[in-house]
């Protein structure tokens, strides 16, 4: 069984690692005003919360005694030991819920704003409902659920590049200087490869568990490169920066 530092020590987590390092120390040299705005705060979280969650995951699947517990208190009675829950739970749903609240600051429109709220509170009850009858367990492979974040995700991400090309406000932005465009299209290109990858998983598993490896390997790049899109704005709106910032809209 491999330690937690074997774990920990390869090229991923010292990528997210070294991501929320540069993002703790440039967030602190933000403006009041922008540390404020969602914009700024949400991508921020949303890098903590990945390596929060990567790092639970580790923990968990080398400490058994904490998934035991977790199974005592939800009466779960099939003791693998999977860390599922902590991907089912921070790596999908929270995740695809700050997505939908990051990409809502970027739409002008009010109907697409109330749509995005609508599929928040109806990924949030469908949710509930599927654990409330039994249809899906935390502990295990969250098919459904994920397919109604990930879907819902896919959706917004839609509205925003309508918007990019009809709306006023942006017809006179560069979509290329503009931070929510690279945002949103790392958003779309990783939620779009986890869509296929969850209705694919078991056939992709039985015709082949090396494509399945290359397939991880290719999702975590993508992740990396959500998480930079995240970064990046933080960085050069610092003071450092202040005289060569960019367009954030």
């Amino acid at each position: 069984m491999l330690s937690f530092w074997d774990r920990v020590n390869n090229w991923y987590f010292i990528s997210i690692s070294c991501i929320l390092i540069l993002a703790l120390l440039f967030f602190f040299f933000l403006d009041k005003e922008k540390k404020g705005k969602p914009e700024f705060y949400l991508p921020f979280c949303l890098i903590i919360l990945t390596v929060f969650y990567e790092y639970l995951a580790a923990v968990t699947v080398h400490f058994k005694e904490v998934n035991k517990w977790l199974y005592q208190v939800f009466n779960y009675t099939y003791e693998n030991n999977y860390n599922l829950w902590v991907y089912n739970f921070f790596g999908a749903h929270l995740t695809s819920l700050l997505f939908l609240a990051l990409i809502y600051q970027y739409l002008f429109s009010p109907l697409k704003k109330r749509i995005v709220k609508g599929l928040s509170l109806l990924f949030i009850i469908s949710y509930v409902v599927f654990q409330v009858l039994g249809i899906e367990s935390i502990f295990e492979q969250q098919a459904y659920s994920i397919l109604v974040g990930d879907s819902a995700v896919i959706i917004v991400c839609g509205f925003y590049f309508m918007e990019l090309i009809s709306h006023p406000e942006y017809s006179e932005i560069n979509p290329i200087k503009a931070f929510s465009f690279w945002q949103v299209t790392a958003i779309l290109f990783n939620d779009t490869l986890k869509f296929l990858l969850e209705i694919s998983f078991n056939y992709i598993i039985s015709v082949s568990m090396n494509l399945m490896a290359s397939l991880y390997i290719i999702s975590m790049l993508t992740w990396l490169m959500v998480l930079c899109s995240f970064l990046v704005p933080i960085i050069l709106n610092t003071r450092f920066f202040a005289p060569k910032e960019l367009s954030y809209e």
